[in-house]
């Protein structure tokens, strides 16, 4: 890499800070020579089924490398700027592995992404080979943090967290008029089975006051849910708890209005398609429908701004994707200017030592246990009004009041 030209004023700073920082016993990292650019790289899903998302989240990535550019780069190695590398999962695991090993060979400082479970825990293992810091932006099975990986760190909330925030809210807003029967519904893949697989105790363990009457599965490439949901209206249920994709999503209100299949309310149990753009815009059909999942805290006022020019420049809304990724940046920012070297054990160390309040998403500030999970990783429970997302609860970060039970087919007009 090419040393930084410095002007004489900026040469003479420097050699009073090398100066306290040898009395302090030490050499700052400027003096052996700070990269006029850093290199992060980024593996998401570009193509494949959740390639729109995937998109959203390099948007994110990519407003918080401007600004923190715009801001003056990293300052602790001469303004050196971020530059991102962006490398396409297929959103398959071996694509993502391959993608992540290609970004390392190009003298990356840093990983971030990659959005699928199955992607990311492949990541992390080359991460880990490689000495490689990551910091995942967006994934949330458990067991990505619990391989002993010493470079993986992780800002979104994993599954257990997601779905005790869930369980609470549900019961929260049903509170007036508790669900007393549900059915489940939910693809078949590995995501939507881990879910429900930590759902099932964790609602029992919680007191929560429903019984599961019936759990229905459908295939990853099912064309259609017609019988899933006319077997689920034949049982009476108060509500349906599901986890499908953005298509499936759809398929699932289109047919419940097709049948006349009332219920007082659809939560999405960590259910991605609930939150994708293309399903808001279904209307009357997707409108009232819960879902379980991380957020941008818009009740913040930096989130709301950097919410506001990320919809201006992307056309697209600001949601988990972007925001999640957007403090992924941050993080790694926050960590180099502390590290104030690209050093993968001392930028791993610097990530350790973590404390960022200023950023997009729900929770308190991002801070790093010994396992590399975010400690203030937060969620919410969403509630679509208008076509738009809205926080219910807690009552801390609620945009909107719940309307539960939710409107009846007939009253939609």
């Amino acid at each position: 890499m090419k040393w930084q030209k410095v002007s004489r004023r900026t040469f003479l700073k420097s050699v009073g800070a090398v100066t306290a920082g040898a009395a302090m016993g030490g050499f700052p990292a400027i003096i052996r020579g700070a990269p006029k650019e850093i290199l992060i790289g980024a593996v998401h899903p570009l193509t494949g089924l959740v390639a729109e998302a995937g998109q959203m989240s390099v948007w994110g990535l990519e407003l918080a490398v401007d600004h923190v550019n715009k801001a003056g780069g990293i300052k602790s190695m001469g303004g050196a700027r971020l530059r991102l590398l962006v490398e396409d999962s297929e959103s398959k695991n071996e694509v993502g592995a391959m993608a992540a090993e290609k970004l390392i060979r190009r003298q990356i400082a840093c990983l971030t992404g990659a959005f699928q479970s199955g992607v990311t825990m492949a990541v992390s293992k080359v991460a880990d080979r490689y000495q490689m810091p990551y910091v995942i932006d967006i994934s949330v099975a458990d067991a990505i943090t619990k391989q002993g990986f010493q470079y993986t760190f992780r800002i979104f909330p994993n599954l257990s967290k997601l779905i005790g925030t869930g369980i609470k809210g549900i019961m929260g807003v049903t509170a007036d008029r508790p669900i007393k029967r549900a059915v489940v519904i939910h693809i078949s893949e590995f995501t939507a089975k881990a879910s429900f697989n930590i759902f099932y105790p964790m609602s029992e363990k919680m007191g929560a006051p429903w019984e599961i009457v019936k759990k229905i599965t459908y295939p990853e490439l099912a064309v259609s849910v017609a019988s899933e949901v006319s077997h689920a209206k034949a049982l009476k249920p108060d509500a349906l708890f599901v986890n499908c994709r953005m298509r499936d999503a759809i398929m699932l209100v289109q047919e419940m209005y097709k049948q006349r299949f009332d219920v007082d309310g659809v939560f999405g149990i960590v259910a991605s398609g609930l939150a994708d753009p293309s399903y808001h815009k279904q209307g009357k059909l997707s409108d009232y429908s819960f879902n379980v999942t991380p957020w941008h805290d818009e009740v913040n006022p930096f989130a709301r701004e950097v919410g506001r020019e990320y919809e201006a420049r992307f056309k697209k809304p600001f949601n988990m994707n972007g925001s999640h990724s957007y403090d992924a940046i941050l993080v790694i920012a926050d960590a180099l200017e502390r590290a104030g070297t690209t050093d993968k054990d001392a930028l791993r160390d610097a990530l350790r030592a973590t404390k960022l309040v200023k950023k997009t998403s729900i929770g308190g500030p991002i801070e790093f246990d010994e396992k590399g999970d975010n400690i203030g990783a937060g969620a919410g429970l969403m509630q679509l009004q208008g076509g738009k997302s809205r926080i219910v609860y807690p009552s801390e970060f609620a945009t909107a009041r719940v309307v539960y039970p939710v409107p009846k087919w007939s009253e939609r007009g």
